[in-house]
């Protein structure tokens, strides 16, 4: 007949169980609180999809509000905090109203992705004024090439002109969400924490131009600051 030997599989060294114990390190909760502008659709409303699940509390604005928007988004991170502010950053006297209110808020993320596309040239917007360029020296500042992203934006133009753009968008363009994806590999990178950078589409650094002096950067913060002066006197 043969013979077993029967070892209990409870008879084990007490460091065993130490052992296998796989350590655990918690995930500390979001704390960041994001700005988008811009964020009803395209780059913007894809952005704040990815962006949700990153911060505490988002404020979204743009010219047009959708009903389910702040909804949409806060289906990506149930314990976000997502508030809407309408606001059209092309008029400057919405943007004081709109700073004046957050004078005290902190944000650590400022995204604009608001813009237009126009066939007529040169745009003024009501105010008299077509850009602004920002000046933050104690933060991290990024002017971002987004490339060819099919935001749907040739949709309201002409059919001569949107049925060839949408041909060419679906094989040549980004889609929102790809566009977005950059941006947020450039928004966490901690090499981009501080100072300014100009990026390209896939969020690499571009190289200055000739037009990057320290003699033309002076003269372009001038005329804004001159202009803004300008337009709010209206």
């Amino acid at each position: 007949m043969a013979r077993f030997r029967y070892r209990s599989v409870a008879s084990f060294h007490p460091l065993d169980e130490e052992r296998h114990i796989v350590p655990f390190a918690m995930t500390p909760p979001p704390t960041k609180h994001a700005l988008i502008v811009g964020a009803s659709s395209g780059i913007g409303l894809a952005l704040a999809l990815q962006v949700a699940p990153l911060v505490a509390k988002l404020t979204l604005c743009s010219r047009s509000y959708p009903e389910d928007l702040v909804a949409t988004v806060q289906a990506k991170n149930p314990h976000v905090e997502v508030v809407y502010e309408r606001l059209d950053v092309s008029l400057l006297h919405e943007v004081r109203k709109f700073t004046a209110r957050h004078a005290d808020t902190s944000f650590d993320w400022i995204v604009v992705t608001a813009g237009i596309l126009s066939l007529n040239g040169r745009t003024e917007t009501n105010e008299g004024l077509d850009a602004l360029a920002e000046h933050a020296p104690q933060a991290s500042f990024m002017h971002i090439y987004p490339g060819f992203v099919n935001t749907g934006i040739f949709d309201r133009f002409p059919w001569y002109v949107r049925l060839p753009s949408k041909v060419l968008a679906a094989v040549a363009a980004h889609s929102p969400e790809q566009c977005a994806q950059y941006l947020i590999a450039t928004l966490t990178k901690p090499e981009f924490a501080t100072g300014w950078r100009l990026l390209g589409e896939r969020g690499e650094v571009l190289p200055k131009t000739k037009y990057h002096t320290d003699d033309l950067k002076n003269v372009v913060w001038e005329h804004t600051l001159h202009t803004i002066d300008q337009v709010m006197e209206v």
